[in-house]
């Protein structure tokens, strides 16, 4: 559980753009054929370059995060994280609303907000990098 919270906060640092991707995947979007080199246009269908998708490929870290995502444990993780930004619009949730396991993720997601908060904070070089950090978490 621990592992999806960190990866679903750290996911921008996971991998880059698709086309920055060390594992990327080039897709026709007529056929579907792909393959893990650079397409200038589908060899299967004659498909020109405009067809061509580039994608997060199997072992790329990106995509196996989204994979874990589709788990029963991702799931949850997921609409617990749907759950906190309602709540941070103003949308008021009650203990009624949500299961115990919802409410144990969702302690686990701030714990693991607040952990991170601190990691970025302690390699401040001045007060005032601090603060500025503080307050644009704000």
């Amino acid at each position: 559980m621990r592992f999806l919270i960190r990866s679903a906060l750290r996911q921008s640092m996971l991998c880059g753009k698709e086309e920055d991707c060390p594992d990327r995947l080039f897709r026709c979007r007529q056929c579907g054929y792909s393959q893990s080199t650079e397409l200038d246009g589908c060899p299967v269908c004659a498909a020109g370059w405009r067809a061509i998708d580039v994608s997060h490929g199997p072992a790329c870290p990106k995509h196996l995060v989204e994979e874990a995502f589709e788990t029963p444990n991702g799931v949850l993780v997921r609409r617990c994280f749907r759950l906190l930004n309602a709540k941070a619009m103003g949308l008021a949730i009650t203990l009624n609303d949500i299961t115990e396991e919802e409410l144990r993720v969702m302690e686990l997601i701030e714990a693991e907000k607040q952990e991170q908060a601190a990691d970025e904070d302690k390699d401040a070089k001045s007060f005032q990098e601090l603060l500025l950090r503080k307050l644009s978490r704000r």
